[in-house]
């Protein structure tokens, strides 16, 4: 099957079985510090989350920091950017549901893959869905992703 590529791609030239581009991300101590600074800023005085929080994720359940779920979501849109235009990622009729399944922590590397699973004109729109799977360098899976986009 083709694999998407932003610049070329049509609702005409997609078939179901496509592959999206591959993403690689490798998550660092420093960059996790980044990611909750830009994800999650301005929190009330006293709130902690327990993941990314340096004090509390230490006791907490991952025993350190992890990427935060919002980062997580905006690594699979980085991927979708790779295969779709960004307008027509934001159009109406485009979602996304992500749900993280495993954390990704400092020294992580995660690829996302994704495939076109489905095809439909639906209410005057053109639609494509897209099944997205982040894997970390174990072969466990953290994140899985439907994204369907209006073309």
């Amino acid at each position: 099957m083709a694999r998407l590529w932003a610049r070329t791609v049509s609702f005409d030239s997609i078939s179901v079985g496509d592959r999206l581009p591959i993403l690689v991300k490798w998550d660092t101590q420093e960059s996790i510090d980044r990611l909750v600074e830009l994800v999650l800023p301005g929190q009330p005085a006293g709130w902690r989350d327990l993941d990314t929080d340096k004090e509390s994720a230490e006791q907490g359940r991952f025993g350190g920091m992890v990427v935060p779920a919002p980062a997580i979501v905006a690594y699979i849109a980085e991927l979708l950017e790779k295969a779709f235009p960004i307008a027509n990622i934001l159009a109406r009729g485009s979602r996304m549901e992500m749900q993280a399944t495993a954390p990704v922590g400092p020294g992580d590397t995660v690829t996302f893959t994704g495939e076109v699973v489905g095809k439909r004109e639906e209410g005057g729109l053109r639609l494509v869905e897209c099944e997205i799977v982040g894997e970390n360098q174990q072969g466990e899976t953290v994140a899985r992703a439907l994204a369907v986009v209006a073309l």
